[in-house]
C-alpha cells in the first residue's frame, strides 16, 4: 500500500495539483486489482502483476494484465453515479510489475508517457525513437489489439487505439515486501550514489531500514531512506576513482538502428554474449558502442574496448595481444605481472568474470580469435562485431546474433537531414533521394555524402549530385581522402582478406549484370562447369557479408559493392578481360535457358529484373541475338501464366528507354510484343498504337520478314479494336511478307487472321476455309500455340453458326494443346468458351464443370482477382441457380 501511495503522480501526467484520495483492493493478493481515486474526479485503477521478466506478447501474465486494462477502457468505470468513459486528461490505467520484471517496461512507461501529447499526424512509432522502446511499444499495441479484438469484435481504430494509450500506463512498484517500500528504485539509487557495486547486499539493507522505519510509523521518501543507509553504514562510500569507459566516442551525428538492441541483462545475468556481423561500412562497431553506452548503468565496474584490426591496413591482433590491452584497461596489468602469456590470460577471466563489465571486442577476423578470451561464466558482456559470420562461435557458445543489413529508407533520410539540415533537404528533395540511392542505406557512405553535402554550402545539391552517374564517380564522391573516411579504401580492406581466387570470383559476381545470380549464373561466371563449385564460392562470399541471400533463392550483392567490383575490373586490364569473357559465357547460359523446349528448363519470368539486366549487357556487347532470345523466353513464360502487366511493364522499361536498344529491327521487336501485351490486357487503341510504332520504326527497305510480322502484329490489333476493314489490309500484307520470306508459320497466322475478320463480317464459310486451311498447315509444321489458335477460330465460327457440337470438338482439341505446352492463360480462355457452348447445347453441369476448371487455374496463377474471374464466376452462379 505504500508503494502505490508514494506513486509519483506527475510521472502518470496528473499534475502536481492531484492528490491521492483513496485507495481499495479488491483481492487478497499484496498489491491487485488496485483502485485509487483522485482529486478532480479523477480514476487509477491498477492491475498488478509480479514478476513479468519479459515484456512479451507470449507472456500470459502480460496478456491477463493489459485484458483487464483493455476492458475497464472499454466498458468504462463505475462511480457512485453510474458508469462514465474513461478520461485521458484525469483517468489512468496502469500495469505494474515489481523490481523482477524486465528493463523493458521502465521504456514502455517511458513511451506511454510520450504518447499523451503525440501529435495525431505522427505515426505512434515515432514515439518510440530507441530500438528498445520501439520493441517494447509494438508488443504491448499487438496484445492491446489482440485483446480489444477478442472483446469487441473488431480491431480498434487508429482514433481508438490513441484513446487507449493516452490513459495506459506501466510502472514499477515494490510487490514483494508487504510493507510497500520501492526498494528496487531505492536500489538503483543507492548504487548510483555509491557508483560501484560494492554492497554485498543493497536489497536487504535498504529493507531493514524500510522496516524499522515501518515499525515506528515513519514513511521514507526514497531519497530519504537512500541518505539514512548511506550514512548511517559507513564504510559505504563512494567507489574511489571514475568509472572505467574506455569506449570510443559515437560518431555525431548519429541516428540509433530501428532493428536491434541490446537484450535485456538485468541485474543478475551471465554470460551476455553478443555477436554483431554485418558487411563494410554498416555501423557494427558504432551499434556495439551503442549498446556498450546503453547498458553502462547495469556494468558499473567500467566499458571496455579492443580493436583486434581483423579487416584494416594492418597486421591483426592476437588473442595474447588483446589480453593486454584488456589488462591495462581493467587496471590489472600490474597484479599480473611476471605471469607467462597463459596465466595473464587466466588471470584477466578471473578478473573479468568477478566483476560487471562490458567488454566491445571489434573488427574480430575470426571465431578462433575471440574464443579464448570469453568469460565462462559470471555477469560481464561481451559485445564482438566482424565482418564474418562467425560461424563457430555462433556454434559452440549461447551468442545472441545480430547481423546488420542496410538502412531503411526513414533511417538513411534521418541521418543524412541531420548531416545537411532539414531546410537544405526540404529545399531539394529529388537530390536527397539520389543520394539515398546511390548510398543505399549504406550508414558511412550517408556520414561520408552528409559530410561532403555540409562542407559544400555554396552549391546546390543538383550540382554536387550531378556527378552520381557511374560507379567510379560514386566513389570518388564517397571519399574523404583518409582511409577510415574512404569507401572505396573500407571495401578493400575486406577484399584484400579474401584468398585470391575468391578475388577474382568477388570482381566476376559484382561486375556481372543484373541485381542477383543463382547458382547456375555462377558457374558460367567462373566456368567450372561445376554448380557446386559455383555454391561453395558464392557461400564462401557470404561468409564474408558480400553477398547476401536474394528473394529468388539467389544471391545478391549490395549496389556499393557492385560499384567497387567495377570500379576494379575497369582498373586492371587482367580482370576486365576476365569479366569480358566471364560475361560473354553468362549471357550463353542465360540464352541456352531461354532457348530450351523443356517447360521446366524455361526463364523463370518473376527473375525477370536479372534477365533484363542481362538483355541490355548483351545489347551493349554486340550479342543482339541472345538478346531477343532471353526477352523471348521471358515473355512466352509470362503469357503462358496470365501475368500480362508484369509483361508490358518490363517491356515498358525497354521501350522506354529512347537510348536501348538502338538497333530499329531489335526495337521494332519490342514495340510489338508490347502491342501484343496491351491488346491481351484490353488496351486496344494504344495495342494500335504500338503496332504502329512497331512499324514505323522499322522503316522501308528491312526484310520481308520483319515488315510481316509488324503487318500481323497490327493485324490483330486492329481486329481486337472491332475495325476488321483495316485488319484485313494488314493481314493481306503480312500474308504476302510471308510468302516472300518462305515463312509458313506465319503465312498460316495471318490466313487465321483473315478468317477471324471475315467471320466478324459475317461471311463464316469464307472464313471457315481460311481457318482450317491455316490449322492444317501449322499442324504440318507441328506449331502447337499456333494450330491451338487456329482451332479456337474455328470453334468460335461455329457457334456463329448455331452447331454447338461442332464447336465442342474444336474446343475440346484446343484444349487438348494448350495443356500440352503448358499455356494456362489460353486454357482458362478455352474452359470459358466450352462453357459457354455447353450451356448454349442445353448441358449446364458440363458447362458449370468447365467454368469451375477455370477459375481453379486462375486462382493458382494469381489471377483471383479480375474482371475476367468475376464475369466467369458471374455465369457459373446463373447457371447453378437455374438448376
Amino acid at each position: 500500500m505504500r508503494a502505490i501511495v508514494e506513486m509519483p503522480l506527475t510521472e502518470l501526467g496528473l499534475g502536481t495539483a492531484v492528490r491521492i484520495e483513496e485507495v481499495g483492493c479488491e483481492t487478497g493478493l499484496p498489491v491487485d486489482d488496485v483502485g485509487v481515486t483522485v482529486s478532480g474526479g479523477g480514476f487509477i485503477l491498477i492491475q498488478a502483476k509480479a514478476g513479468m521478466r519479459r515484456l512479451d506478447a507470449q507472456t500470459e501474465d502480460l496478456v491477463k494484465a493489459i485484458d483487464q486494462i483493455v476492458r475497464a477502457f472499454v466498458d468504462g468505470i463505475h462511480t457512485s453515479s453510474g458508469v462514465r468513459p474513461v478520461d485521458h486528461s484525469r483517468d489512468r490505467l496502469v500495469i505494474a510489475t515489481n523490481h523482477d520484471g524486465s528493463r523493458a517496461f521502465d521504456q514502455l512507461g517511458i513511451v506511454l508517457l510520450r504518447l499523451r501529447g503525440h501529435p495525431a499526424d505522427l505515426p505512434l512509432r515515432a514515439a518510440a525513437p530507441t530500438i528498445s522502446q520501439r520493441r517494447a511499444l509494438e508488443t504491448f499495441i499487438e496484445v492491446v489489439v489482440t485483446r480489444w479484438t477478442a472483446i469487441i469484435g473488431h480491431e480498434p481504430s487508429d482514433a481508438d487505439l490513441r484513446a487507449f494509450l493516452q490513459c495506459a500506463e506501466v510502472i514499477r512498484l515494490d510487490l514483494k515486501e508487504p510493507d510497500g517500500i520501492d526498494l528496487f528504485r531505492s536500489e538503483q539509487a543507492l548504487r548510483a550514489a555509491l557508483g560501484d557495486s560494492l554492497i554485498d547486499e543493497p536489497f536487504t539493507k535498504l529493507a531493514g531500514r524500510g522496516s524499522e522505519a515501518t515499525a515506528v510509523q515513519r514513511w521514507w521518501r526514497r531519497e530519504e531512506l537512500v541518505q539514512a543507509v548511506l550514512r548511517e553504514e559507513g564504510h559505504m562510500q563512494p567507489a574511489a576513482g571514475p568509472r572505467r569507459n574506455r569506449l570510443p566516442a559515437l560518431p555525431q551525428p548519429y541516428v540509433r538502428r530501428g532493428d536491434h538492441d541490446l537484450p535485456d541483462a538485468g541485474p543478475t545475468a551471465e554470460r551476455l554474449r553478443i555477436a554483431v556481423t554485418g558487411g563494410p561500412g554498416l555501423g557494427k562497431t558504432t551499434l556495439a558502442i551503442d549498446m556498450a553506452n546503453e547498458a553502462a548503468q547495469d556494468f558499473p565496474n567500467g566499458q571496455l574496448f579492443v580493436d583486434f584490426r581483423g579487416f584494416g591496413p594492418t597486421a591483426a591482433m592476437s588473442s595474447a595481444e588483446a589480453v593486454e590491452a584488456l589488462l591495462e584497461q581493467m587496471g590489472e596489468d600490474a597484479a599480473a605481472a611476471g605471469k607467462n602469456p597463459e596465466g595473464r590470460r587466466l588471470h584477466y577471466l578471473d578478473a573479468v568474470e568477478a566483476k560487471r563489465f562490458v567488454i566491445v571486442m571489434d573488427n574480430i577476423q575470426d571465431s578462433e580469435s575471440v574464443l579464448p578470451l570469453l568469460p565462462r561464466h559470471g555477469p560481464s558482456a561481451v559485445i564482438a562485431t566482424s565482418r564474418t559470420s562467425l560461424g563457430t562461435l555462433l556454434r559452440r557458445t549461447d551468442v545472441t546474433h545480430l547481423h546488420l543489413t542496410p538502412l531503411p529508407t526513414h533511417e538513411s533520410r534521418d541521418l543524412l537531414i541531420r548531416h545537411i539540415g532539414a531546410d537544405r533537404a526540404s529545399a531539394e528533395p529529388a537530390a536527397v533521394a539520389t543520394v539515398l540511392a546511390a548510398c543505399g542505406g549504406n550508414p558511412l557512405a550517408l556520414a561520408i555524402a552528409g559530410c561532403h553535402i555540409r562542407h559544400l554550402p555554396e552549391l546546390s545539391l543538383d550540382q554536387i549530385v550531378s556527378v552520381l552517374t557511374d560507379a567510379d564517380s560514386r566513389l570518388d564522391f564517397l571519399d574523404l581522402h583518409e582511409p577510415s573516411s574512404a569507401l572505396r579504401t573500407v571495401f578493400s580492406w575486406t577484399y584484400l582478406a579474401l584468398p585470391a581466387e575468391l578475388r577474382d570470383f568477388f570482381v566476376l559476381v559484382g561486375a556481372a549484370p543484373g541485381p542477383d545470380i543463382d547458382s547456375m549464373g555462377a558457374a558460367a561466371l567462373a566456368s567450372p562447369e561445376d554448380r557446386r563449385t559455383a555454391l561453395a564460392l558464392l557461400r564462401r562470399l557470404r561468409h564474408f557479408h558480400l553477398l547476401q541471400d536474394s528473394a529468388h533463392g539467389g544471391f545478391q550483392m549490395h549496389e556499393l559493392l557492385r560499384d567497387y567490383a567495377l570500379s576494379l575490373c575497369r582498373g586492371d586490364r587482367r580482370l576486365q578481360d576476365l569479366h569480358d569473357r566471364a560475361g560473354e559465357r553468362l549471357i550463353k547460359h542465360y540464352a541456352d535457358l531461354a532457348t530450351a523446349t523443356s517447360p521446366g528448363t524455361r526463364l523463370n519470368s518473376q527473375d525477370s529484373p536479372r534477365f533484363l539486366a542481362a538483355v541490355r549487357y548483351a545489347e551493349e556487347h554486340g550479342l543482339e541475338s541472345k538478346a531477343r532470345a532471353i526477352v523471348d523466353s521471358l515473355i512466352e513464360n509470362m503469357w503462358y501464366h496470365g501475368r500480362w502487366d508484369d509483361c508490358a511493364t518490363m517491356l515498358r522499361s525497354i521501350t522506354d528507354d529512347p537510348s536501348k536498344p538502338e538497333d530499329p529491327e531489335i526495337r521494332s521487336y519490342f514495340l510489338r510484343q508490347l502491342a501484343v501485351t496491351l491488346r491481351r490486357l484490353g488496351a486496344h487503341t494504344e495495342s494500335v498504337e504500338y503496332g504502329r510504332q512497331a512499324l514505323t520504326t522499322l522503316g522501308p527497305g528491312r526484310s520481308a520478314r520483319a515488315q510481316a510480322d509488324c503487318r500481323y502484329v497490327l493485324a490483330v490489333s486492329h481486329a481486337y479494336a472491332e475495325d476488321h476493314e483495316a485488319a484485313l489490309e494488314q493481314y493481306h500484307l503480312a500474308a504476302d511478307g510471308f510468302r516472300e520470306a518462305g515463312a509458313e508459320s506465319g503465312l498460316a497466322d495471318a490466313l487465321n487472321g483473315i478468317g477471324w475478320s471475315l467471320a466478324m463480317r459475317g461471311e463464316h464459310q469464307e472464313a471457315l476455309t481460311y481457318c482450317t486451311r491455316a490449322a492444317d498447315l501449322h499442324g504440318e509444321l507441328n506449331v502447337l500455340n499456333s494450330r491451338a489458335a487456329d482451332l479456337d477460330s474455328i470453334a468460335c465460327i461455329h457457334q456463329f453458326l448455331g452447331d454447338h457440337k461442332a464447336a465442342l470438338g474444336y474446343f475440346e482439341q484446343c484444349l487438348r494443346l494448350y495443356r500440352e505446352i503448358g499455356y494456362r492463360a489460353n486454357e482458362v480462355r478455352t474452359l470459358d468458351s466450352l462453357g459457354d457452348s455447353a450451356l448454349a447445347s442445353g448441358d449446364r453441369n458440363s458447362a458449370i464443370e468447365h467454368w469451375l476448371l477455370a477459375l481453379a487455374i486462375l486462382e493458382d496463377i494469381g489471377q483471383g482477382d479480375t474482371d475476367q474471374v468475376r464475369e466467369i464466376r458471374a455465369k457459373e452462379a446463373a447457371a447453378s441457380f437455374q438448376k
